[in-house]
């Protein structure tokens, strides 16, 4: 059973590696670490799941995204003029054990393709990409309250609503960067910290990073890209997990290791239903 999961990866891999362009756009001057922390499931707050993303901030343009996928995207990059075989064989012993969650299987460019933009590319399964372009201007309420400290930097608070969410947001214009984790941007500085007001999902940044002069920022764009809209990839995402619940309940093709296997399978994918973005 091993050796087929194996397999099976290897051969998902290979279609979703191969079936990208990967372009460098810019140079990266900064990476910011953030904490994710996240109640997966709407239903049950033990449901908490964490994950590190970073945000690389270029010259013009701007990249966010799980660090698993841009320590990936990176071997690809290198590799990508080997024959796909013989890449595999080098990327495989590199990402093996990396578990990345189904809802932060994203990357999002700001101020790519062009000034002002936020492009989304979202994952779903190992075959279809979601592309959403959009102009986002959040409405940010800012507060004189700057008591708090994060990192070392002094951290002013601001409020906002976006995708179903009121937020709280807390920003540091000792890094004059206007720009965050996801989507989120606009604010006089860097955000360092922001959380929806039910504390289900929190963004926290935990570390600063210099870069060398000629680390590129890297546009992974899929071959087979269908474009949509916000609202759009919420409800893709919402049928692709039903999807999956159909296709492996009373699956007898399927061998698991114990016999409440199916049922803990079963659950895992149904509690996958709280989004940041909720419509």
């Amino acid at each position: 059973m091993k050796k087929y999961c194996v397999l099976v990866w290897s051969l998902l891999l290979s279609i979703s590696v191969f079936g990208q362009d990967f372009v460098k756009v810019d140079t990266i001057v900064k990476e910011f670490y953030y904490d994710y922390n996240f109640q997966r499931d709407s239903t049950d707050s033990s449901s908490e799941k964490y994950q590190e993303m970073v945000l690389q901030v270029g010259k013009k343009h701007t990249k966010f995204t799980s660090t698993n996928t841009l320590y990936k995207d990176s071997l690809l990059f290198v590799y990508k003029d080997l024959d796909p075989m013989v890449a595999l064989s080098k990327i495989m012993p590199e990402i093996s054990g990396f578990v990345t969650s189904s809802l932060c299987k994203y990357v999002i460019y700001k101020n790519y393709p062009q000034k002002g933009s936020v492009q989304f590319i979202g994952k779903l399964g190992s075959k279809i990409n979601l592309g959403v372009n959009e102009e986002i201007k959040l409405d940010w309420q800012l507060e004189e309250v700057r008591d708090t400290s994060i990192l070392g930097y002094t951290c002013q608070k601001a409020t906002c609503y976006f995708g179903g969410r009121n937020y709280e947001a807390w920003y540091t214009m000792e890094i004059p960067i206007s720009d965050g984790p996801y989507k989120f941007n606009g604010l006089p500085g860097l955000i360092v910290r922001i959380a929806d007001v039910e504390k289900e999902h929190v963004f926290q940044l935990h570390r600063v990073k210099n870069c060398m002069s000629n680390k590129a920022l890297i546009y992974t764009k899929p071959d087979k890209f269908q474009t949509s809209t916000a609202r759009g990839f919420v409800k893709a995402l919402k049928v692709h997990f039903a999807n999956l619940y159909r296709r492996y309940s009373g699956n007898n093709s399927i061998t698991h290791t114990s016999p409440d296997g199916e049922a803990k399978m079963l659950r895992n994918i149904r509690a996958n239903n709280n989004y940041i973005e909720r419509y």
